[in-house]
């Protein structure tokens, strides 16, 4: 039981040291981050869409925001830079 919990804490341990790295752009962002629910095409999957003629293309910006940093319904909050955010905004608003 002591060595089950040695391993876990060096496991545990090792998982919370690891670097964050910021993304550099909007479009990597989306794609690693928004694409397997919103699709690669912002059509949807799980997620909704988050086209041009979609209810969250209407939105502002803090909409947004509040919506990719807090989470809403089933989408979880994300954990972005506050830089990382705006670059998914300016680049998801600049496939409309």
């Amino acid at each position: 039981m002591k060595k089950i919990l040695i391993l876990f804490f060096i496991f545990f341990i090792s998982c919370t040291s690891a670097e964050v790295v910021e993304l550099s752009s909007g479009e990597e962002i989306y794609t690693s981050r928004c694409s397997a629910c919103h699709g690669s095409d912002l059509s949807g999957r799980v997620g909704p869409s988050l086209k041009a003629e979609s209810k969250a293309a209407q939105m502002s910006d803090s909409y947004w925001i509040q919506t990719i940093t807090k989470g809403m319904g089933s989408m979880p909050a994300q954990r972005l830079s506050d830089n990382e955010v705006t670059l998914v905004i300016d680049f998801i608003k600049g496939q409309y």
